[in-house]
């Protein structure tokens, strides 16, 4: 079977279901409106379908998607304040031309509204090899300086200060200060690096400071063979809303 590529368009989504998510799982903070969690439950359900589309293919492994005739659920992979897993229960949606299924709500493993589903689905991971989600100091960065200075995104997100006609030689060595000593932290320190998962591969989230003591933007870098690449930069939001997605930051310069 394929899956659609956003739950939206797998099954219809009351937004109430998403606030009786945030007070039913551990407590975190989701962003204005809970827009981190329905990035996150999107994610995970796209992984959890990629995962399923694997297992239908081969034929034997764990189901990530368990579907049924009445029903639907996956794993969000998240937990109750007392570690309770939770998942994702759909049942049919019968209206017209609307998506096939509809969210019936997030329920932890104990509650009776998963009786119907015998063996509950796995959760999602993004790796077989735990080793890609920790950074090896034996590695050294290696930032594409030109693209990333010189790409309108990236240059948008650096400090103001720095920006700006006549400021290019000071840029450039505020930058490639910061990635040398974001390098130096994460060696003596490798849970700095914070993993994030994008275009199919595990990348890693160092902490650039340009102007102060505090980070300011992340830096990506991607485990290449025999070192790291770095082509972006991202603000703190959007690096904390990317890793969000593997597990919740608990790294101090990125976790809320």
């Amino acid at each position: 079977m394929v899956y659609p590529d956003r739950i939206v368009d797998f099954a219809f989504c009351p937004y109430p279901c998403y606030q009786y998510l945030a007070d039913l799982a551990d407590p975190e903070d989701w962003g204005p409106d809970n827009r981190i969690l329905l990035n996150y439950i999107d994610f995970t359900y796209r992984r959890a379908a990629y995962l399923q589309e694997r297992v239908d293919e081969e034929g034997r492994g764990k189901s990530f998607i368990v579907l049924d005739g009445d029903f639907a659920c996956f794993n969000t992979g998240l937990f109750t304040p007392r570690f309770e897993a939770i998942y994702a229960l759909f049942q049919p949606n019968n209206r017209p031309g609307a998506q096939p299924w509809f969210l019936k709500g997030f329920f932890k493993s104990s509650d009776l509204a998963l009786s119907e589903v015998d063996e509950l689905p796995a959760r999602v991971h993004y790796t077989d090899n735990p080793a890609d989600l920790i950074y090896d100091f034996h590695l050294r960065v290696r930032p594409n300086i030109d693209h990333i200075l010189g790409d309108e995104n990236n240059l948008a997100r650096i400090p103001e200060q720095l920006r700006g006609e006549g400021n290019e030689c000071l840029l450039r060595r505020a930058f490639e200060g910061a990635v040398a000593e974001a390098e130096r932290r994460a060696a003596a320190n490798y849970t700095i690096a914070v993993p994030q998962y994008y275009n199919g591969r595990i990348q890693l989230l160092l902490p650039l400071r340009l102007t102060g003591n505090q980070p300011e933007l992340a830096l990506t870098i991607c485990r290449e063979d025999g070192f790291y690449s770095a082509r972006t930069c991202l603000t703190l939001d959007m690096a904390y809303n990317n890793a969000r997605q593997i597990c919740r930051p608990m790294a101090s310069w990125l976790a809320k």
